[in-house]
């Protein structure tokens, strides 16, 4: 690589991400339709987690993230273009897909589109917000000699 001219090599980059992309979407395609069939079980994996982390070798992150983004392109088949283009990230499908019904769909994905991990977890937390944790707390009666009656108060982790 060493001899590839910058320009070479940025092309290069881009070729191989392209590729790169094209391979993971039939990746995805492909443990959907295992995962639909229930091929795993076949052999002997209890689950399409298990075959993919003790079958195909691949860690337990890329396993969620492929059998959540496959999954959901079972429902939005558009997602698997998405991510072949580069606009959505396995983690993005991931996150969006308990999200995303017919009505919502086209508009959270358009604002998705190109967007970082975290920029998706602010989508997310923006289509359903989480009520404030409640503010409380505890009293804890500290352990000193008998008879004393000290008291503290701690709001919990």
């Amino acid at each position: 690589m060493q001899s590839l001219s910058d320009d070479a090599l940025l092309r290069r980059l881009t070729e191989l991400t392209q590729q790169s992309r094209r391979v993971e979407v039939d990746l995805v395609a492909h443990i959907a339709e295992v995962d639909a069939r229930r091929l795993y079980a076949r052999e002997a994996a209890p689950s399409m987690f298990v075959y993919c982390t003790e079958r195909l070798y691949l860690s337990e992150a890329e396993a969620y993230l492929r059998i959540a983004a496959a999954r959901a392109s079972r429902e939005q088949p558009g997602l698997l273009a998405m991510l072949g283009d580069g606009r959505l990230h396995l983690s993005a499908i991931a996150r969006l897909a308990p999200h995303l019904t017919i009505a919502n769909r086209d508009a959270v994905l358009q604002r998705a589109t190109h967007r970082s991990k975290r920029q998706i977890e602010e989508l997310v937390a923006e289509l359903s917000p989480r009520p404030d944790a409640p503010a409380w707390r505890t009293r804890a009666r500290a352990r000193t000699r008998p008879g004393a009656s000290v008291r503290r108060w701690c709001a919990p982790c």
